[in-house]
């Protein structure tokens, strides 16, 4: 196999594995639940999140993470107050990849 042609398709694999990992992350019912929140509050800080979700607190904070590690929201830090919000460009390129 072309070398060109052989990376080009495991970056394709990498890709295609990377959605599938953020598909599996957005079946999950506590992932649905923060953003249903994050959808009535476009930027909602960590303590609204965690009254609206009725998640634990450690639980929510690794759930935030992989959130942010798959880019499906933004963390701003203003001093000591932390608000999360959607990242609506890479929900739209996950729905790109589904279609």
């Amino acid at each position: 196999m072309n070398t060109s042609i052989k990376n080009r398709f495991f970056a394709q694999g990498e890709k295609v594995s990377k959605a599938i990992g953020i598909l599996e992350l957005l079946c999950q019912p506590e992932t649905s639940a923060i953003l249903d929140c994050l959808r009535e509050w476009p930027e909602a800080a960590w303590v609204d999140l965690l009254i609206h979700t009725q998640l634990d607190a450690d639980f929510l904070n690794d759930h935030l993470k992989l959130m942010q590690e798959a880019g499906l929201i933004q963390n701003q830090m203003d001093g000591y107050n932390s608000t999360f919000s959607v990242s609506q460009n890479k929900l739209k390129k996950v729905s790109a990849l589904v279609r």
